[in-house]
């Protein structure tokens, strides 16, 4: 599992490190059922306190984005597709106001933003990385 972080975005590393699971798993990159590096692993690999990678499975395990089984290792959870539409719609609400806010901050016209979507959606589904 490949990851690359930026110390000098002003983004916490750990956020890093989620978001770029998750999209490792939506893109297909990281199949349900794979095992993924122990704490300890992905913390020498990445340079970083054991704590945190910790943390960050936490909260993957919380999201059920991945699961650990005692004294095998920790593997990508199956895409939770049992949500009603209402529940993802509510799940998103949050995350989507934020980006139109955002977008319109940096006065970035939506139609614009709605082409931006839809590239990453076609990049995630193509399993390609993500162009900015």
């Amino acid at each position: 599992m490949h990851l690359s972080l930026d110390h000098h975005s002003g983004v916490p590393v750990s956020a890093q490190i989620v978001e770029q699971v998750k999209y490792l798993v939506v893109s297909g990159a990281l199949a349900a059922g794979a095992q993924i590096p122990s704490v300890r692993a992905l913390a020498e690999q990445l340079k970083l306190n054991p704590t945190t990678v910790a943390r960050v499975y936490r909260q993957l395990e919380g999201e059920r984005v991945i699961y650990t089984q005692a004294g095998r290792g920790t593997f990508v959870a199956p895409l939770r597709g049992g949500l009603t539409l209402a529940e993802k719609r509510s799940r998103l609400a949050g995350d989507i106001r934020r980006l139109v806010v955002e977008a319109g901050r940096l006065d970035l016209e939506y139609e614009e933003l709605l082409t931006l979507v839809g590239r990453e959606i076609d990049a995630i589904r193509g399993g390609k990385e993500r162009k900015a």
